[in-house]
């Protein structure tokens, strides 16, 4: 579905601090991912917000902040391809601020703002992506 939510983030300077937090508050199962590539190096910690279930959730992730005025990020779907959809993005008042970048073996993703200056990102599964 186009602009369906696909993944969160959210950033922490105190990553097990949020684990315990969210873990506690909402219920989520949290583990630490275990594959391969970026998400290995960053110690991105997997979010299932639905431990019921393995499919037909939104997943999401807890990792270390980059810079400290990092907040959390919504990806959503991205209809018609990255390229089009940052044109969109532009073409209505928002700002691109990191191109395309791929997640290997998931998919791509930009990050964007809005013009309230509100970060989110768009994303296109592909399994062959590096």
């Amino acid at each position: 579905m186009p602009g369906e939510i696909y993944n969160f983030e959210i950033y922490a300077d105190d990553v097990d601090k949020l684990v315990a937090f969210y873990g506690d508050v909402m219920g989520w199962r949290i583990q630490k991912y275990e594959g391969e590539g970026m998400m290995e190096e960053m110690q991105y910690m997997a979010v299932n917000p639905d431990p019921s279930k393995e499919e037909g959730v939104v997943w999401g992730g807890i990792l270390k902040k980059s810079m400290p005025q990092q907040s959390t990020l919504n990806y959503y779907q991205a209809e018609g391809g990255l390229e089009a959809f940052n044109k969109r993005v532009i073409d209505k008042g928002g700002k691109v601020m990191m191109e395309k970048m791929a997640v290997p073996g998931f998919g791509w993703f930009s990050v964007c703002i809005d013009p309230e200056n509100n970060p989110f990102a768009g994303w296109v599964d592909d399994k062959n992506a590096k």
